[in-house]
């Protein structure tokens, strides 16, 4: 008889929805933009037929179908069929599944009843900041900023929590830690992450209850120091029978409420504990509390009131960054325009004027959206911008952008781009197209899709790129776009498409009235505003 897979669900993240769990069941679980696949995901990086996950004996695994744009497994591109085990990561495109086996036990808190004791060191959450004299621990410092650093970019929250704790480790050095979050009864713990720095120790971590309690209900961070020889905790045994020498405990607390808490132990160690360290570890679950209710308001997508203002923030200082059109150039008039379908876009078009006359000009979509993708693109302008003094040849200046954005870049994600040089002596426009979106060249008689292109940026670090030329006739004008505008979706779902765009383009219309006409097309197409499912950016160059 065939051995049966062990029961098993995913949990599915994308930009463009909330997240869903979905148990996998049957032997073949299909992935894709098809309507009939077992999970399907309208990502437009996605291929129809995309992947799969098989149950194969008594494991699943994961098949790549041959997918054009790639299956990435725990950040590697998958070759060949993979065995799955619980907290893998599978990037599709802009999505990504994590993979959970039903029956997979996880190392839990379990709060025992014990007599009252009392903390060697114990600190108000709300002093956690008040250092004595002048005293200024640079070390903790140190420690602090570059947690923050590594917290920036999002993750999955599966994956968060075992980050948190992992970073714990590294600049805390403990025996053990924990993060856990405070079930509705008080008394016991979910989403549990902990790590031993001795791998053979397998025994279940126990926090005991009158612990929990104080750091619940008193909101400080505690320190318990030397346990065996305290007469008071030798009788709290499930501290004692786990041969604790030091205990550090700090609040995870959202506004006033305590959520969870940050432990750290050092098992027959003589480390000397000091307030700085508790101030540390209490400061650490501050930043662990806030990144944990961030990325828990993405994913449930509830309760967006709390970041509107940081948003709001981020988007005004997008917007500056995306410059006016170039301005009383003879002969040329220059538009572009940029309409998010959140607060912060991954899209971005620059225009850079050189002393010669010639205008640099790009537009690019970073793939996601929201705050990482507005990161991503503004160091893509910075990049450009620099590289743009040297007046280069704009394929040299795509490779060179694209070997910048491999180095930084996390992985899966990349940028299609369209960079061009118009000389507006000539109205030659020399250009390179790294996968992006085909503009259209508007010409007397006809409107013509410049399709050619070539590889994304961020895909490889030493790519070539051909420089391509058109030349711009009085009247001609070129429109560039994001895919936002050619895959917009009226309430059918049908795609607005090129051809639909093409026939509302006229010859010799100049620059910001060409703009004016995308923007409005593709607004009436899908009816409504807030029914735009992607960035639309667009820009255009136009010859009187």
């Amino acid at each position: 008889m065939d051995a049966t897979p062990p029961r098993a669900e995913v949990t599915v993240y994308s930009p463009l929805f909330s997240p869903f769990r979905q148990p996998l069941q049957g032997p073949t679980v299909s992935i894709g933009r098809a309507s009939d696949c077992s999970i399907p995901i309208k990502d437009r990086y996605l291929s129809r037929r995309h992947a799969e996950i098989l149950a194969v004996g008594a494991k699943w695994v994961l098949k790549d179908l041959g997918s054009a744009n790639g299956t990435y497994l725990n950040g590697n591109r998958v070759e060949r069929d993979h065995q799955l085990k619980t907290g893998d990561r599978i990037r599709l495109g802009d999505t990504e599944i994590v993979f959970i086996a039903a029956e997979t036990s996880t190392d839990k808190f379990l709060a025992v009843a014990d007599s009252k004791i009392s903390a060697t060191i114990s600190i108000p959450v709300h002093e956690i900041d008040t250092v004595k004299g002048d005293s200024q621990d640079v070390s903790r410092l140190r420690t602090l900023n570059q947690l923050a650093r590594e917290l920036i970019e999002d993750r999955p929250m599966e994956e968060l929590f075992g980050f948190i704790v992992d970073r714990v480790m590294e600049h805390l050095r403990p025996s053990r830690a924990a993060l856990g979050l405070i079930a509705a009864d008080g008394k016991s713990f979910y989403n549990v992450e902990v790590r031993r720095q001795d791998r053979s120790d397998a025994s279940e971590l126990t926090i005991s209850h009158t612990l929990l309690n104080d750091v619940v209900e008193e909101k400080k961070a505690l320190a318990f120091i030397d346990v065996s020889v305290d007469e008071k905790l030798s009788r709290a045994q499930s501290i004692i029978m786990q041969g604790i020498h030091s205990i550090l405990c700090a609040p995870l607390m959202i506004n006033a409420s305590v959520v969870g808490v940050l432990y750290v132990d050092y098992l027959f160690n003589q480390r000397a504990i000091t307030e700085d360290d508790v101030r540390l570890v209490a400061q650490i679950a501050r930043f662990a509390a806030i990144k944990l209710e961030q990325t828990r308001l993405r994913e449930e997508a509830i309760q967006k009131r709390l970041i509107d203002e940081e948003l709001k923030t981020a988007s005004t200082i997008q917007r500056r960054l995306l410059p006016e059109a170039p301005k009383n150039i003879p002969g040329y008039t220059f538009a572009g325009m940029n309409r998010p379908c959140r607060t912060v876009s991954g899209d971005y078009y620059d225009f850079v004027v050189r002393p010669d006359g010639r205008i640099y000009f790009v537009i690019a979509d970073v793939s996601g959206k929201g705050i990482t993708a507005g990161l991503m693109m503004a160091g893509l302008q910075a990049a450009f911008r620099i590289f743009c003094k040297t007046d280069p040849e704009p394929a040299t200046l795509v490779a060179d952008l694209n070997m910048t954005l491999k180095e930084n870049l996390p992985q899966s994600k990349f940028v299609t781009l369209f960079l061009g040089r118009i000389d507006t002596k000539s109205g030659n426009i020399q250009y390179a197209n790294a996968g992006h979106t085909p503009p259209l060249w508007v010409r007397k008689d006809s409107v013509e899709e410049l399709g050619e292109t070539d590889l994304l940026l961020g895909v490889v670090t030493r790519a070539e790129y051909t420089q391509r030329e058109v030349q711009l006739q009085p009247g001609d004008a070129l429109i560039l776009f994001t895919d936002g505008v050619t895959e917009s979706e009226n309430a059918e779902g049908e795609e607005f498409g090129t051809a639909t765009l093409a026939k509302r383009l006229v010859h010799g219309a100049p620059a910001e009235a060409l703009a004016k006409t995308v923007d409005e097309s593709v607004l009436a197409y899908v009816g409504d505003l807030d029914a735009l499912a992607d960035d639309v950016t667009l820009m255009v160059v136009a010859r009187s």
